[in-house]
């Protein structure tokens, strides 16, 4: 007898819901139910054929934590001025500030959020995509007056 086969479906990092489009065709695509950009990309480890799915703002955030140590290396390591440090932080945090920007807008217009592992619907969310608007544009702010100084 043949037995029916089970092929795992694959899942949106962010809310948890099946993806149903053909992701190997696009390499990024949005969520149909969050609408947060994903990325497929290949596995750093492992089988050759083994594809993982990110999402996009995760990744912005993980590099900008890579840009930040790797800042920090430079100026302990060289001894420069507080001011070149100043500059690169604010380039490197105008990352967190598009982020939030859109995690936010995205939360507001969606009602899903998803922040520090708990996800939350409705009015909840939203309220946090407005308060994460408000991050983001501090963020851009700071970036402002750190690349004048």
């Amino acid at each position: 007898m043949n037995a029916p086969i089970q092929i795992q479906a694959a899942h949106c990092p962010y809310c948890r819901n099946i993806l149903f489009q053909n992701l190997k065709r696009h390499k990024v695509r949005g969520c149909l139910t969050c609408k947060r950009p994903i990325v497929i990309a290949r596995s750093p480890v492992g089988r050759p054929r083994l594809y993982r799915i990110y999402s996009v703002l995760d990744v912005g955030m993980t590099l900008y934590a890579l840009i930040t140590i790797a800042l920090i290396a430079f100026f302990v390591l060289t001894g420069h001025g507080i001011h070149g440090f100043v500059k690169g932080f604010s380039i490197a945090l105008f990352i967190v500030g598009s982020v939030f920007c859109v995690d936010g807008v995205l939360a507001m217009r969606t009602a899903r959020d998803k922040t520090w592992g708990k996800q939350r619907r409705g009015v909840a969310a939203r309220m946090l995509g407005v308060g994460k608007v408000a991050a983001g544009v501090l963020a851009f702010f700071m970036v402002f007056v750190g690349v004048t100084l």
